[in-house]
């Protein structure tokens, strides 16, 4: 590609050889990040004995391909643990549920009403709000695509936006007792104390969600069912287009020879125009943006399955009952399966660049359980982000310190404080492309 400054953007430490598990354990409650040690990131990956459950990491794309398609009727869509920290808001819904049921539920999830109008329509009201802003303003950028996401989804879903900002507030709500420091203390509780400690927020958000599902029955499905189906919609597609969103206005910012590259091509393809999803196809590296900040930073950094039955995976024998871990925060940095794995370098999604190897690349996890909007999905972040990045670029504020966090899900801090500017320069006429 044509030359430009290498970019490597935070991730946490990463220890050698062994640790102590009180360490580990130390590391677990600030991030699940922390965990992994730099050999997880060269070799095939681990298995351990953790109070008398066996729990297995697999690296190798063949292991992972197994698991995740080939062979995933050999394991439960969510061990017991994570189904604690899910069920009671999600109940059996799109993203807990296995086979056989799921069909039916991913035939209701694509009948939702499209993302794509629901983007353009909330960009409306955040364009506006934006233009309002003095120049160098801080604005909370993690908060802002949050409440984007929010109004997306409950435009798409419920076909309004009143109930957007209470229903991401108590999504949040909900998300900082089973995150962080809760996850563990989540986990550690007995299932009935862990349903307790989250009820008042499941209460909340059930009935406001019930309110919203009036009218919306859908042939064979209850309200309960509705519900479920509705807060699993949301709460994933919530967290993927926010965070897809906050990680490239953040990797933009501090890439200014990848910005001044999506500046090039929204003004070749737009010419100051609204973009529409007819546009997208033009739109490659507004694309390759989005996927290489999912590939740093996936939103669902670990996958877990449990062992249904014993089983050989890619020459392994995996024992009934184990908890089996493919996690993308590791795969997606790879160095087997990636060049330069920790750099930002977004024409490796650009066209005529080499596809990542299968299984590599999860960004929405793979197999029968992959996301059924997934590219719808990143579709609606590069609406967004093509919108918005005619009108304002981002820039960090100086001396915030970014540090990439994980649990069940992965964000650069509680908050992302950035500076909002109106763009007034003309973009420059050059963009990195693929060497040949």
């Amino acid at each position: 590609m044509k030359s430009h400054p290498p970019y490597t953007p935070p991730f946490p430490p990463r220890h050698k050889g062994e640790i102590p598990v009180t360490e580990l354990l130390a590391k677990a409650r600030r991030s699940l990040l922390e965990v992994w040690g730099e050999e997880m990131f060269q070799g095939p990956g681990t298995a351990l004995d953790i109070l008398g459950r066996r729990l297995v990491v697999l690296n190798r794309p063949e292991a992972i391909e197994a698991v995740l398609h080939t062979q995933a009727g050999n394991f439960a869509a969510k061990p017991a643990p994570l189904r604690k920290l899910l069920t009671p808001l999600m109940g059996e819904g799109l993203f807990m549920a296995d086979a056989p049921g799921r069909r039916a539920q991913v035939e209701v999830a694509q009948a939702m009403p499209g993302l794509l109008p629901a983007t353009a329509e909330a960009l409306q009201g955040l364009l506006a709000l934006w233009s309002t802003r003095l120049p160098g303003q801080v604005l909370d950028l993690a908060g802002a695509m949050r409440g984007l996401a929010g109004e997306v989804l409950c435009r798409a879903i419920f076909g309004s936006e009143r109930a957007a900002a209470p229903l991401t507030r108590l999504a949040a709500e909900y998300a900082s007792k089973i995150s962080g420091a809760g996850l563990i203390t989540m986990l550690a509780l007995p299932e009935t104390l862990a349903r307790l400690r989250v009820s008042g927020e499941v209460r909340r958000i059930h009935a406001l969600v019930d309110s919203l599902i009036v009218g919306m029955a859908r042939t064979g499905m209850g309200p309960r069912a509705l519900r479920e189906e509705a807060i699993s919609l949301f709460t994933a597609g919530h967290e993927s287009l926010a965070h897809a969103l906050t990680a490239a206005w953040f990797l933009l910012a501090e890439a200014p020879w990848a910005e001044a590259a999506l500046h090039a091509e929204l003004a070749e393809v737009l010419e100051g125009r609204a973009p529409t999803p007819g546009d997208l196809p033009r739109l490659p590296v507004t694309r390759a943006i989005l996927c290489e900040a999912l590939r740093l930073y996936p939103a669902f950094p670990i996958i877990a399955r449990v062992a249904a039955r014993q089983t050989q995976v890619a020459g392994a024998s995996i024992p009934k009952g184990a908890i089996v871990f493919v996690v993308p925060w590791l795969v997606h940095r790879h160095q087997r399966h990636w060049e330069a794995p920790d750099e930002f370098r977004p024409e490796r999604f650009l066209p005529g660049a080499p596809p990542p190897a299968p299984f590599s690349y999860l960004p929405f996890g793979h197999g029968p359980r992959l996301c059924p909007a997934h590219d719808v999905a990143l579709h609606s972040a590069m609406l967004a982000l093509a919108t918005l990045a005619q009108g304002f670029r981002l820039t960090t504020q100086p001396g915030h310190r970014v540090q990439p966090q994980g649990s069940l899900t992965l964000n650069l801090g509680e908050t992302l404080p950035m500076r909002l500017e109106r763009r007034i320069a003309p973009a420059p006429d050059k963009r990195f492309n693929p060497e040949p």
